[in-house]
């Protein structure tokens, strides 16, 4: 008697089963896709470019793209004076950088990549020109 309820039971559920099928399958999708794209991200990219070119003669900034805040580029200091590495400048440079860094992230973007690039330009055997870069990409939850 006990095999007969169970394969009764067996029965009923095998008729509910396309039913439950209907329901649950069309969310399966939705769901996938929704894991599979993750969430989107703005990115903005704040590059410093600092010159080596001796006697003030360079053009050290900082970039931002898009511009943040209403700002596009901001001076630095040139590291390089007439009698070599200009430690004060290097110190403006390092606050200026620390400062935006802060006001960036306290804003909510995360700092997500990065990246020192180094340009040497060479004349007549002497590499007296040149510049240090660096591109700092920052991403936000859109």
């Amino acid at each position: 008697m006990s095999h007969h309820l169970n394969v009764m039971r067996n029965l009923r559920f095998l008729r509910l089963l396309p039913l439950l099928l209907l329901l649950v399958l069309p969310l399966l999708p939705q769901q996938a896709h929704a894991q599979a794209k993750g969430p989107g991200y703005q990115y903005m990219q704040m590059t410093t470019i600092e010159s080596v070119v001796a006697g003030g003669l360079g053009r050290s900034r900082v970039l931002f793209t898009p511009e943040f805040k209403g700002t596009k580029e901001t001076q630095m200091e040139n590291l390089f004076s007439l009698t070599g590495i200009n430690m004060k400048n290097v110190q403006v440079n390092e606050e200026i950088i620390m400062r935006y860094l802060s006001e960036v992230t306290a804003e909510g973007w995360e700092l997500f990549q990065v990246t020192p690039l180094t340009q040497t330009l060479q004349s007549g055997g002497s590499t007296n020109q040149g510049i240090f870069m660096t591109r700092y990409t920052f991403r936000k939850t859109k």
